[in-house]
Parts: structure tokens; C-alpha cells; sequence
């Protein structure tokens, strides 16, 4: 039985799917949000069970492990950015962290693969990012801090303790059940869909630029990978980045919708953004494929393929 915190985020129901088709069971942690997505209701009180969890009470994490004999963690949890105060979000992401390392090492499960991300790369001018690189100490973004704190932290715990923790460098994952709308992706399969021109009002990186690009990971590429590192029998490595198949620029992202609508309308800023060109800002997969096997089967055109095609019966 694996634990996954976080488990009814858009991340976490994607992950819960994939350990189900490597044979595992699923507990998910909910807090708020209660909806089950088609994919997952068929195996709900089968291999699928649902728990309200607050991750800052050390006794409902414990719990939740022992009465469901949980073997592994996949820790995904993460509050929505800038729903708390600065004072309580890290109080929340620094508890929570805690009673999930506590919850694992009490109960004997095998590993927590926690949640990090891209953004502990962001201090750094030039990729494509690997995991042994130096990571400066200053950070520019809370994403960015958040997450090279909680490696620190946890790995110094995993040294002391011996329960063995994974870092998961999730990149910029787009797919089925994202539902923020504040996103280029889905203003331009709305733009497409709709036959009206694509908007970029109120857009938080402001409007795009062509040559501008990045990580791009379909969710289910993503979900694989969180699924394959918490179960594996051993890795080697304590951090892995969880990427897709290479640098995709904006204008590749608006390309492969076009595919799909040949009639979308959309405008762009040429070039590059005031950055510049900052070369391949893509994911290094050499380690994850060698300890693992990940590779990424969804290119940016397949992946927002599918997305559309699920977006037409299941719309934002």
C-alpha cells in the first residue's frame, strides 16, 4: 500500500493511477477537495481509498499509515501558492514535512519520495539542469527556497535516521485535471476551441515570447515517474529530476494546439524575453532513465493532443 499525500491534487490522482497500473495499492490524503476524476472511481474502496488527513497533526499521519500498513510514501503535498501567510505557509510545509519523515520512520515504510521541483535550478544561468550540479544557497522565487530547504532538511534526517528519502525535480507539468487558467497553455486550447482570438490578460509572467522556453512534462510522463521512483527496489541517487523529452519554446506549445485547430489566433512577442536567450533550460534525464527506465512518451504534440481531446467532454 502506498501512501500519497496531497493524493487528490492534480499531480496525486495522476500518480495514484499510475502506481494502480504497476500493481500497487493507494491510500490518497485529501484535506479540502473530494472529487474523483473517471480514471480512478472504479477502484475506490478496492485499491483506492481516501483519507482526510491534516499533514500537521503528527497522530493523522501515523495513523494513517499503521491502519493501512502503508510501505512506501510518495509526498506530494504542497498548499496552493499564496494561499497562506509567509509565517504559516512555512510553518504548514516545514510540519508537514516533519510528521511525514516521523510518520515514515515509525511506521517502517521503505521510502518517501518527496515532492521538489525545477525551481531549485533557477539560480542557475545554463542547463540543461543535472541533479549533481551546485545549486547556489540564494533563491529567487519561494518555490525555489522552499524546496532546496526541505532537500537539505530531509536528507540530513534520512543521514541520521536511515530511512531512505527521493527527491522528485518535478518540471512544468501541463495535462488533464490542471485547472488554473492564469496559464498560457490553457488560453490557447480555449482560444482554439473557441474560435476567439487567445488573451494573455492578467497572465502572471505577462505576455509571451516566442523563443522564450523550458521544461515541458505531460502529467502522465510525470505521474510515471513519481510511481517508478517510490517503488523501486533500490536507487542509487537520492534526487531525480522528473522532465519531459527536452526544451519546448512557447511558440512550440502554441504550434501543437494549431495542430490540432489549424484556425487558432494568437500573437507573440518575437524573440526572446529580457532574460535573453538562456540556452537548453530543459531537464537532464541520464539518471532517472539509468536507475529506473523513465523515458518520457509524450512529446509536446501528443501531450496537448490528448489534453484537448479530454478538455472537449471534460471542460475547465
Amino acid at each position: 500500500m502506498i501512501l500519497v499525500t496531497g493524493g487528490l491534487g492534480f499531480i496525486g490522482l495522476h500518480t495514484a493511477r499510475a502506481l494502480l497500473d504497476l500493481g500497487e495499492s493507494v491510500v490518497l490524503t485529501r484535506y479540502r477537495s473530494s472529487a474523483v476524476p473517471d480514471f480512478l472511481q472504479a477502484e475506490v474502496g478496492k485499491r483506492v481509498f481516501i483519507e482526510a488527513v491534516d499533514l500537521t497533526s503528527p497522530f493523522d499521519v501515523i495513523d494513517v499509515c499503521r491502519r493501512h500498513k502503508v510501505t512506501a510514501i510518495c509526498d506530494l503535498f504542497v498548499p496552493r501558492r499564496g494561499a497562506l501567510s509567509p509565517g504559516e505557509d512555512l510553518r504548514v510545509k516545514t510540519v508537514g514535512l516533519v510528521n511525514v519523515l516521523e510518520a515514515g520512520r515509525i511506521a517502517g515504510v521503505k521510502r518517501v519520495a518527496h515532492a521538489s521541483s525545477i525551481a531549485v535550478y533557477s539560480s542557475l544561468k545554463k542547463g540543461p539542469f543535472r541533479e549533481d550540479m551546485a545549486v547556489p544557497l540564494q533563491s529567487v522565487n519561494e518555490t525555489e527556497a522552499f524546496k532546496k530547504a526541505q532537500e537539505t532538511l530531509a536528507g540530513h534526517y534520512s543521514d541520521r535516521t536511515g530511512l531512505e528519502v527521493a527527491f522528485l525535480r518535478i518540471g512544468f507539468i501541463y495535462g488533464p485535471l490542471y485547472l488554473r487558467e492564469n496559464r498560457m497553455n490553457p488560453r490557447l486550447i480555449k482560444a482554439g476551441m473557441t474560435g476567439t482570438p487567445a488573451s494573455w490578460a492578467g497572465l502572471p509572467e505577462g505576455d509571451p515570447f516566442e523563443l522564450d522556453s523550458g521544461d515541458a512534462t505531460y502529467i502522465k510522463d510525470c505521474a510515471r515517474a513519481c510511481a517508478l521512483i517510490t517503488v523501486a527496489d533500490k536507487l542509487p541517487n537520492r534526487a531525480y529530476n522528473v522532465g519531459g523529452p527536452g526544451k519546448v519554446s512557447n511558440l512550440d506549445i502554441a504550434n501543437a494546439v494549431k495542430k490540432v485547430y489549424p484556425s487558432l489566433q494568437f500573437t507573440m512577442k518575437p524573440g526572446f524575453g529580457p532574460g535573453g536567450d538562456k540556452g537548453d533550460t530543459s531537464l537532464d534525464l541520464t539518471r532517472i532513465k539509468a536507475d529506473v527506465g523513465y523515458v518520457p512518451e509524450y512529446d509536446i504534440n501528443r501531450g496537448m493532443a490528448e489534453w484537448i481531446d479530454y478538455l472537449k467532454t471534460h471542460p475547465l
